[in-house]
Order: structure tokens, then C-alpha cells, then sequence
């Protein structure tokens, strides 16, 4: 991952590929740790009040954040990674831009009047994001055509590629478990009901509940074995924070990128 983003690369994306991929998975981690926050809280304080709708909200966060990891990581050359990272990246410095930009015309037309430095400082982060956009464009992208494609290339991918720390997919068909799982917690995410029709009985929703969480950790799990296995280098003695059991799949991904 170092070499990827050599030559200057790291500075003519923001962050750099490194950055790119490593935000979203830090997303997706922080996703899940607010569940486990939610579900003790919430349970303790009114049992059996678990707040479904926000839970499977974070379970999309966590499929959506890993997913634009896994895209970016999972390309075994070099150019298709940075193609991917700079395509992704494009997304975010364009909602960048756009933010300032509608601060500006409201405040250009009197709709929410900003003090002078904060108008200042609109301006400037608008062109300085123009500026990061300009450069984009004298590299190669590759477009993820939006999140829900992300997610579906991403779950295309592990299928293909099976990690060796788990048998928990062993038989079955990864892709159709995670679109079926992205489309539940995204309902939520947007307001829709149609999932409860799926609920006729509590133990219906835990069920639910637990199809979604166990798809959201996979997915996370993935993409943090991918960032390691293109990150680390195993005889350098550096203290790892992921868990232990992900270290065969780390093993036997890491070949692949050296």
C-alpha cells in the first residue's frame, strides 16, 4: 500500500490511497461499536426496546463503508487501485465543494447571512476543493456506480474469494446474502416499512437483527483483512489491533499484493 502511494500519489488525492480506503473502514468499525452501545443501553434501560430501525441503519452504514474499501483493495494491480481511489475520492471532494458552494449562493442572496471569515473561508475551501478536483482530473478513475453497486462488486468478490479465518459462508451464496441484507437496512435507513411484513412475531425481528449484524461484522472483517494484508509487514514487529482470528485470511491475501 506504501508503494501505491509513491511517486507523489498520496498528494494528489486527499489522504492518498491509504487515507481513502482507511476512513471507510474506520466508518465501519465505529458503525458496529455503536451498536454494541445501542443494544446495551437501549435493552437495559426499557427491555426488550432494542430501537431496530437504528440498528439496521448502522448495519448499512458498516456494508456501505466496507464495501468502497473492499472495491478499491480488492484489484490485484496497481493501476486499477489508484483508478478506484481516485474515482472514490472524486465523490467526496465534489460533496466538499458543493457544501461551500451552497453556503456561498445562500448567503450571496441574503437566504442565511454567514459572519465575513466564515464567508471567507467558504470561498477559499471552494476553491481549494476545485483546485483537488483539477488534479483528479489529469489521473486515471474508475467509477463505482454508487453504493449499492459497490456493495454488490464487493460481495461478487469475497464469493470468489473465501477468507481462511472463517467457515460461517461455507455453502453459501455471499452476493445474495448481502444485497438481500443491504436492501432490509437501507428501508430503514430511507423510512420505508415493508421489512415488518417480514415480522410476524418478536423472534422474527432478533432474526433479522442477526442476519444483519453477522452480514455488516463479515464485511468489516473483510475489508480490515484486505487493508492489513496490503499494509503490513508480518516481520517488522508491529503491535496489531485487529483480532487475532482474522490472521490466516491476512496470510493468505497478503501474497496476492506483495
Amino acid at each position: 500500500m506504501a508503494r501505491d502511494d509513491e511517486d507523489g500519489y498520496d498528494s494528489k488525492i486527499p489522504e492518498g490511497l491509504t487515507g481513502t480506503v482507511l476512513f471507510p473502514i474506520m466508518n465501519a468499525t465505529d458503525a458496529l461499536a455503536s451498536i454494541q452501545i445501542l443494544l446495551e443501553t437501549g435493552a437495559r434501560s426499557t427491555p426488550f426496546r432494542h430501537h431496530t430501525p437504528s440498528f439496521l441503519s448502522f448495519c448499512r452504514t458498516a456494508f456501505d463503508s466496507s464495501a468502497q474499501a473492499i472495491w478499491i483493495m480488492s484489484a490485484e494491480d496497481r493501476d486499477s487501485r489508484r483508478a478506484r481511489a481516485a474515482g472514490l475520492a472524486r465523490v467526496g471532494i465534489e460533496h466538499a465543494r458543493e457544501f461551500h458552494n451552497e453556503a456561498i449562493n445562500a448567503h450571496d442572496n441574503k437566504l442565511l447571512v454567514m459572519p465575513n471569515e466564515l464567508y471567507e473561508q467558504s470561498k477559499h475551501r471552494r476553491q481549494f476543493h476545485q483546485g483537488e478536483l483539477d488534479v483528479l482530473d489529469t489521473l486515471p478513475q474508475q467509477k463505482g456506480g454508487g453504493y449499492t453497486a459497490m456493495v454488490r462488486k464487493a460481495a461478487n468478490w469475497l464469493q470468489d474469494n473465501p477468507p481462511l479465518h472463517t467457515t460461517d459462508l461455507d455453502d453459501k451464496h455471499f452476493p445474495t446474502i448481502m444485497k438481500q441484507q443491504y436492501r432490509v437496512c437501507s428501508s430503514f435507513t430511507h423510512g420505508h416499512s415493508w421489512p415488518t411484513d417480514l415480522v410476524d412475531e418478536p423472534s422474527a425481528m432478533f432474526a433479522m437483527m442477526a442476519d444483519a449484524i453477522a452480514t455488516a461484522v463479515i464485511s468489516a472483517e473483510y475489508a480490515i483483512a484486505l487493508f492489513e494484508a496490503q499494509s503490513t509487514d508480518p516481520s517488522s514487529g508491529r503491535t496489531n489491533y485487529y483480532p487475532e482470528r482474522l490472521q490466516p485470511t491476512i496470510d493468505g491475501w497478503r501474497g496476492r499484493y506483495s
